[in-house]
């Protein structure tokens, strides 16, 4: 691949024209598609075809104008440790970011674009809450080698006099790449509950959607399908709901393929990149100092496979702190272990003392999940006595759930780091270091004051952390601590 010198203008590729007209087309066909349906619907006009057939060429011709003038005045250079972006031809504008003000550069093609034979690139800098520009149309040369130059800066380190210093483009090692087999065995091990009821509440969405238009025929069907359900065995019954989680499992499956399809994961020196996804080819630069947390789980199934699912939580700096999460599912031990020692250093907490939360977080979780709903549920006992046989296995049910609740409920703590385990059916974990903290919050209901136990939420720029009915003491002593490490710690957050 031939160097291209960014020091000079560039355009977007000639293909680019195709992409760009069908966007600004997109964007007319959003703002004026009113006229259209209201020249469809009205009751005196006998040339509706000709006038609508006019104001779609007329639209087109003033699109491809636009797209034409569009693409000449869009130009980008880098000069003076800068970035530069000109774009407009009647209200020219002009986009000036310092290359070290760069948080990140993603590159993202989607099935047309692949099509096409263009790439778009993205570039986020601290200061703003969205991306802050994007070209749309590079060739994939000039968009993988553009990246590349602004990607290196973000991997710079600052001197000891406090200025940057940017060095060659880091190597990259290859840590990770997922197999069809391996996205095989994270469809099979995804929540198909979760999916099932996602599924479920869409259907019946759908369903209100449809009945607006079809309010006799959907009543009919509505009313045809309870009598056959009422009238139905369970064996009818059972087959419904096999089948209803054998959708959910195809669903889960192909979401799977869709987003980690040939997902790759690469090290760099202080950097972390992600190419994933079949429709959208998508390519995530992730700097060390920008990871906010580290969750990872596992579950059941994916203990069988020896998976597990990773979360990586960055944040981008602004008026509104804008929260980016990356899931990487199908990592091993070794790679959670890399993840730790890349962004934490040496494990720390192994060795450190596990504090649990109280009994009365088991009570409470039993009361709230298990009891409750049972005792709102209860007039069905009137209807049939089946349903004593349901809420009682409901009940011993979250019994179970609950005692798995609070086995997993528990946390590690150094002077500078947290590691938060939760979970019931599925075991997560959450790590973090103390100088990313935001917010605190101890809470401390009358009722749980006289069992001595207290909550504390701990905040950072990605989200929070819970450590549930913990002793009052350790949690005050937790709250006072981190106060104190971040009024003192002179580590920045981002």
């Amino acid at each position: 691949m031939s160097n291209i010198d960014f020091s000079q203008p560039q355009r977007q590729s000639v293909k680019g024209l195709v992409l760009i007209f069908l966007q600004e087309g997109r964007r007319g066909l959003q703002a004026f598609w009113p006229v259209i349906v209201g020249i469809l619907f009205a009751k005196h006009s006998e040339k509706k075809i000709l006038i609508i057939g006019a104001f779609v060429l007329l639209a087109v011709i003033l699109t491809l104008i636009h797209t034409i003038l569009y693409f000449r005045a869009f130009r980008f250079h880098i000069e003076n440790q800068q970035f530069i972006l000109k774009k407009g031809y009647l209200s020219r504008k002009t986009l000036t970011i310092p290359l070290d003000r760069i948080q990140n550069v993603n590159t993202n093609q989607t099935v047309f674009q692949q099509f096409l034979g263009v790439m778009s690139v993205e570039i986020d800098t601290a200061g703003t809450s969205q991306k802050e520009l994007k070209i749309s149309a590079l060739t994939k040369p000039v968009a993988v080698q553009l990246s590349r130059i602004l990607s290196s800066y973000i991997e710079v380190q600052p001197a000891e006099s406090g200025e940057a210093v940017r060095t060659a483009p880091p190597e990259e090692k290859l840590v990770m790449q997922l197999t069809n087999r391996d996205l095989l065995k994270i469809g099979i091990s995804q929540n198909h509950l979760k999916t099932a009821v996602i599924l479920f509440f869409f259907g019946i969405q759908f369903y209100n959607q449809v009945q607006q238009y079809f309010k006799e025929k959907a009543a009919e069907y509505a009313h045809e399908a309870t009598v056959f359900l009422s009238q139905s065995g369970w064996a009818i019954l059972i087959s419904l709901v096999i089948f209803f989680l054998l959708v959910s499992l195809l669903y889960s499956m192909v979401r799977t393929a869709i987003l980690f399809y040939d997902l790759r994961f690469y090290k760099l020196s202080q950097s972390y990149r992600i190419v994933s996804g079949l429709l959208t080819r998508k390519n995530v630069l992730i700097p060390f100092r920008k990871i906010q947390q580290l969750n990872w789980e596992t579950g059941p199934i994916k203990k069988l496979f020896g998976i597990y699912k990773v979360n990586i939580l960055q944040a981008t700096s602004g008026v509104a702190v804008k929260t980016a999460l990356i899931e990487m599912p199908g990592c091993l031990d070794q790679h959670i272990e890399g993840l730790k020692s890349d962004l934490f250093g040496p494990d720390e907490l192994k060795d450190q003392p596990v504090i649990r939360s109280s009994r009365v977080y088991f009570r409470r979780t039993w009361i709230y999940k298990g009891w409750i709903p049972a005792i709102l549920f209860s007039p069905l006992l009137l209807l049939n006595w089946l349903y004593v046989f349901l809420l009682i296995t409901w009940i011993l049910f979250m019994l179970i759930y609950s005692l798995l609740t609070l086995k997993k409920s528990y946390f590690q703590v150094s002077h500078g780091q947290i590691r938060v385990s939760s979970g019931a059916i599925e075991h997560h974990f959450k790590q973090m270091e103390f100088h990313k903290v935001q917010h605190l919050e101890f809470s401390q209901s009358i009722f749980y004051k006289k069992h001595g136990v207290a909550s504390l939420r701990i905040g950072n720029a990605s989200g929070f952390i819970r450590l549930p009915f913990i002793d009052e003491r350790i949690a005050r002593a937790l709250h006072d601590y981190l106060l104190y490490y971040a009024e003192t710690s002179d580590r920045v957050w981002m």
